[in-house]
């Protein structure tokens, strides 16, 4: 099976009981479709760079898993259908276990960007 890591921005308005059973939601689904949660974390809540569907903050939060292509098709249509969902992006990892063994490099203010030149 194939490695893949998703990052979703969940509405700022949600509580963290509804957080973690967002996250929970999201692994006993991948787990229903062949995959397995290989790691999930809360990463708080942040401000935007940009308002995205009118919101200047949001929930961020981490899934690292292996699975089918099943999977991916079945969790990215709950993470389109869900209204709690703001933004969300998924990428295939090439090595599971180096990117379960690092640590997320977050920017203390998302709105700075760097330039190259």
């Amino acid at each position: 099976m194939k490695g893949y890591e998703s990052i979703c921005i969940l509405h700022p308005d949600l509580t963290e009981e509804e957080v973690k059973g967002t996250i929970e939601r999201y692994s006993e689904l991948i787990a229903a479709n062949g995959g397995e949660v290989i790691k999930s974390e809360h990463w708080g809540q942040r401000k935007l760079a940009y308002a995205v569907q009118g919101h200047s903050r949001g929930h961020y939060i981490y899934l690292l898993y292996s699975g089918g292509a099943e999977t991916i098709s079945e969790l990215e249509r709950n993470l389109r259908i869900l209204d709690q969902n703001i933004r969300y992006m998924t990428v295939k990892v090439d090595d599971v276990e180096e990117a379960a063994k690092a640590k997320p490099q977050l920017l203390e203010d998302p709105t700075l960007s760097v330039q190259e030149g």
